[in-house]
């Protein structure tokens, strides 16, 4: 007799679509989801202004997985996401309940769908060299010494993505081998082959509208209370501005503000702007994501619906 995959939902959608909301009205609905956020910058302890995340009000009565899980004098990157998320399914599932994944960062989410490599783990000596190059020649030296090594790799990076730079850098020195080699060699099974996967997307049939919300939120996100969170993280933990938290939109322009690289006063408009081409970018990734059931902002009572159908349908209510 065929085993039945145990069931994970993945909703994700662009920022400002109300992912919070469908999120807290599902798991009022079936009490049996227990929430994981899938967010880059809310999972420090410390970035809240700037990265939108729930109140400790909402937190307290909603608990979610892997926001406020780690502190920002760490690095929570793509394979220890990765690896939590699993653990978190897996303990999930043993309590019988099912596992609601839900945010905006779309890379996370494919790497879940389609499966991580098990590439080497982080070097922190090397990347202390590097960081310590990119401090004296630039970042644009250090992606050519990665196109020296790997022309392939170092065309897919911008020149001034030192994050990603360095990361290949550091695998490129670790195996021996091209990064597409590496990836080749390395895949471990998605969660597709394990699971009943179930995806829902909020996409906006109107982009005005999710502009507007956008905007209306932005306030809240940007001014004195960003720029005073920024101040408290870098005095506290010293951290260099290529933490990927100080990358973040909204962290990285509240540090140009105070890096003196532009003025107070185009706080705003410069993370609204940063903040419009995120959502864009998240809507291409939605466009191009097979299996996905989308449906418009103001749509949850349909999704919910939908959701409820096929959860009968695996007789799980």
């Amino acid at each position: 007799m065929k085993q039945i995959k145990k069931p994970v939902i993945f909703l994700l959608g662009p920022t400002a679509a109300g992912k919070t909301d469908w999120a807290i009205n599902w798991q009022n609905q079936f009490k049996f989801l227990e929430i994981i956020s899938v967010d880059s910058v809310m999972v420090y302890k410390e970035c809240n202004i700037g990265s939108a995340k729930p109140t400790n009000e909402v937190l307290e009565k909603y608990p979610h997985h892997l926001i406020n899980h780690i502190s920002v004098k760490h690095i929570f990157s793509v394979a220890n996401f990765y690896d939590a998320a699993l653990q978190l399914i897996n303990d999930i599932h043993l309590q019988d309940k099912i596992p609601l994944m839900v945010g905006g960062s779309m890379m996370y989410f494919n790497l879940l769908k389609n499966g991580i490599s098990s590439l080497p783990s982080a070097d922190k000596n090397l990347r202390d060299k590097l960081r310590q190059k990119i401090v004296h020649n630039g970042v644009e030296s250090l992606h050519k010494d990665l196109f020296k090594l790997d022309p392939a790799a170092a065309k897919k990076i911008k020149s001034k993505d030192s994050q990603r730079i360095i990361r290949a850098i550091e695998i490129i020195s670790t195996t021996g081998k091209s990064i597409d080699v590496s990836m080749n060699h390395s895949m471990q099974k998605p969660l597709s082959e394990k699971y009943h996967l179930i995806e829902y997307g909020i996409y906006p049939k109107q982009r005005g509208e999710l502009h507007q919300r956008i905007e209306e939120r932005q306030d809240s996100l940007v001014g004195d209370k960003l720029l005073n969170e920024i101040e408290s993280i870098s005095h506290t933990f010293n951290i260099s501005d290529e933490h990927p938290a100080m990358k973040a939109i909204n962290y990285r322009q509240g540090l140009q503000v105070m890096k003196g690289h532009i003025k107070k006063s185009e706080l705003f408009d410069r993370s609204l702007n940063a903040t419009r081409q995120l959502a864009k970018r998240q809507c291409t990734w939605m466009k191009k994501w097979h299996g996905l059931q989308c449906y418009d902002l103001n749509a949850m009572d349909i999704a919910s619906d939908q959701l409820k159908k096929q959860l009968n349908f695996l007789q799980i209510i």
